[in-house]
């Protein structure tokens, strides 16, 4: 499984606006191809998540993620902050990061994506030469094709 398998460019940010944790966590769960009124749900899902431990990866990543009754399938859209974002990582340490993969999945997940997606993005992301090529690529469509280069 290939992470653009769930990733296309319109499904990209290049450009987040926020300049905070939950703003981007907002602005993240509204790119979601989602009924408008299970956003709010989403966004307290994945708050608390965070409360329970930072997603924050380290080298500038962050992967927000959980797990919810209110999607149907397996969910990723990819947020990239120019300026960076105040952003502990999983083992408190104060950074900032700038380039966020939110993933939601399905309380019930017959396929299993879930965990392995999220491994996959977490070994792409520990690579620096991966975290910068993807901080510099200029459009949408570019940063898909830079994705798939690097997970073959």
């Amino acid at each position: 499984m290939k992470l653009t398998d769930h990733l296309i460019p319109k499904l990209v940010n290049l450009d987040l606006a926020s300049s905070t944790k939950k703003e981007v966590l907002r602005e993240l769960v509204w790119m979601l191809e989602i009924q408008e009124d299970y956003k709010p749900i989403l966004l307290e899902m994945v708050l608390q998540r965070e409360e329970l431990g930072s997603t924050g990866i380290g080298g500038g990543v962050a992967i927000p993620h959980g797990r919810s009754v209110i999607v149907d399938r397996l969910h990723l859209v990819f947020g990239r902050s120019k300026k960076g974002i105040p952003y502990k990582t999983a083992d408190n340490k104060k950074q900032k990061a700038y380039l966020f993969f939110l993933l939601v999945a399905p309380h019930r997940e017959v396929s299993n994506q879930y965990l392995p997606l999220l491994g996959s993005i977490a070994r792409l992301a520990s690579t620096p030469v991966n975290a910068s090529i993807l901080r510099k690529v200029p459009t949408p469509q570019e940063f898909v094709q830079a994705l798939g280069e690097m997970c073959v």
